[in-house]
């Protein structure tokens, strides 16, 4: 007999309390076990007693903030599915928490029937990256090409192509924003750091937009550069 699937594990992170009780009611209601904080202290706390798959985390919380608790849980936990859930609509702010560690970035208020299938989107996606075998992301220079490790290729503008040159010379390295604007040859001047930011945030897109099953494994490193992760990055 067919066991039924568990349901999919999210925990809110969110301190506006009216809001996060509509969060959780509707989401249990969309078949999601779902529990709910209102810090990222709080946050933690529920992370160290039990597993989820996603967290859904607010932007102005408490303390420490969604984007600073975004960026500190990908590096601690690589294989965690975040999405942003805030009233922020600026495409900056959009970019900002991707770069941070965002897998899913919504502005409030949102309709729960899309953030619940965007949630089971995501957690189809980790899933599949976990159960199939990996070949390493490889990048075809001579053809603008890169390739993912379900082997979709993933066509690159220059400066894409010079970027993942760069960060792919040393995976699990972090690259430093000045040597990555070196080798695009870009000025460092006041808009040096949103034209990066925004054709990383284009990066990852297209390669969501080509292979949904994977993420692309390139995360900001807060106040430093940005890293292809090698814990994402297998050998061949």
């Amino acid at each position: 007999m067919t066991q039924p699937e568990a349901p999919i594990r999210v925990a809110v992170c969110e301190d506006d309390d009216d809001y996060r009780d509509i969060l959780l009611y509707g989401l249990r209601k969309l078949g999601l076990q779902v529990f709910g904080v209102s810090s990222s202290e709080a946050l933690d706390h529920l992370l160290a007693e039990r597993e989820v798959d996603l967290v859904v985390l607010d932007i102005g919380l408490p303390g420490e903030d969604g984007f600073s608790a975004a960026a500190r849980l990908r590096q601690e936990r690589p294989h965690l599915g975040i999405a942003m859930l805030t009233a922020r609509v600026m495409v900056e702010d959009r970019i900002r928490g991707l770069n941070q560690g965002a897998d899913l970035y919504f502005v409030k208020p949102v309709d729960l029937g899309e953030l619940a299938a965007a949630l089971a989107s995501l957690h189809r996606r980790l899933l599949t990256s976990k159960t199939k075998p990996l070949r390493p992301w490889y990048l075809a220079k001579g053809r603008a090409v890169l390739e993912t490790p379900d082997g979709v290729a993933v066509a690159l503008t220059e400066p894409e192509l010079q970027l993942l040159d760069r960060l792919l010379a040393t995976p699990g390295t972090t690259v430093e924003r000045t040597d990555l604007l070196l080798a695009l040859g870009w000025p460092q001047d006041d808009k040096a750091d949103h034209r990066l930011a925004t054709v990383i945030s284009r990066l990852r897109a297209k390669v969501s937009r080509a292979t949904p099953a994977y993420i692309l494994p390139l995360r900001a490193r807060h106040g430093t550069g940005y890293v292809f992760a090698v814990e994402e990055h297998p050998a061949p």
